[in-house]
C-alpha cells in the first residue's frame, strides 16, 4: 500500500491532519452524483452566477462536473490532501476556478457561498464500519466532529444557500444548525448505516434528506418548512 502513490497520500493526510480530517479515501470519478447536480442546478436557475464550494474535491473532478452544470459560476475546490490538491492544479486553466486548502480560514476568505458540495466526506472508514458490522462509532466518530463541521459550511452559506451532502454517517437533520430539508428531489434511503447522536446505529435504515437550505436563525422556521421537516420525520415512522 505505501508504494501506491494515492495510498500514501491519504495515510500521511491522517496522520499530519488528524483533528481536521473526516474521511481520508479520495476515490472519485466525473459526475459522480448526476441527480443531485441536477437538483441544486434546478434549485439555482434564477442565480445566474452562483458561488459554489466544493468541500473535499479530491482530485477535482467534482468541480469539473459542476462547471457543466453551472458554466457562470465562481467555484472554489477544496481539498485536505496535499498530493490530490497539487492534482487539481494540473486541470484546465479556468479564470473562475480556484483550488485551495482545505482549511477553515481560506474556505471562509473565498465566501460566503451559494452552495457547498459536501460528498463522501463527513463520515470515517464507513466501508470498515460496515464490513464489521460495527453498532457504535461514536468513539471512533464522535458526532461533535459532524455536527461542528455541518455548522461551520452552514456558516459559509448565503441566506437561501444549499448545502448538498452525501455518505454521510450521521443526518445533518440531527445538527442545531440553520438548515432545512429540499426534500423535492433528494430525499432516499440513506445509503450505508446512519447512526445517532450518542453514535447507535439506526434501524431501520432512515429516509434521509441530501439538500438543505440555510434560512435566517434569527427568525426560526417557518410553517411551511416545519411542514418540510415532518414530511421526513413521518416517512421515518
Amino acid at each position: 500500500m505505501l508504494y501506491d502513490r494515492r495510498a500514501r497520500s491519504e495515510l500521511i493526510t491522517r496522520w499530519t491532519r488528524k483533528n481536521a480530517v473526516h474521511q481520508s479515501n479520495t476515490v472519485t470519478w466525473l459526475d459522480r452524483y448526476p441527480q443531485l447536480f441536477a437538483a441544486a442546478q434546478t434549485e439555482l436557475s434564477e442565480n445566474t452566477a452562483p458561488a459554489i464550494l466544493s468541500f473535499g474535491c479530491s482530485s477535482g473532478e467534482e468541480v469539473v462536473s459542476l462547471r457543466r452544470y453551472f458554466p457562470s459560476a465562481r467555484l472554489v475546490g477544496a481539498e485536505i490532501n496535499a498530493v490530490q490538491l497539487a492534482a487539481c492544479m494540473h486541470l484546465a486553466a479556468d479564470p473562475q476556478m480556484t483550488f485551495i486548502r482545505s482549511t477553515p480560514a481560506a474556505i471562509a476568505e473565498l465566501g460566503p457561498y451559494d452552495a457547498i458540495f459536501c460528498m463522501a466526506v463527513l463520515q470515517r472508514l464507513p466501508h470498515e464500519v460496515e464490513r464489521r458490522g460495527i453498532r457504535n462509532i461514536a468513539k471512533r466518530y464522535p458526532f461533535a466532529r459532524f455536527s461542528d463541521e455541518v455548522k461551520f459550511l452552514a456558516d459559509q452559506l448565503r441566506p437561501g444557500g444549499l448545502l448538498v451532502t452525501d455518505h454521510c454517517q450521521y443526518r445533518v437533520e440531527d445538527v442545531d444548525a440553520p438548515l432545512r430539508p429540499v426534500v423535492n428531489a433528494t430525499l432516499s434511503l440513506a445509503k450505508g448505516p446512519r447512526f445517532d447522536p450518542s453514535g447507535e446505529m439506526i434501524a431501520p435504515q432512515p429516509v434521509v434528506a441530501r439538500m438543505f437550505r440555510r434560512f435566517d436563525a434569527r427568525g426560526g422556521h417557518a410553517e411551511g418548512e416545519m411542514i418540510r421537516l415532518g414530511v421526513i420525520e413521518r416517512m421515518e415512522d
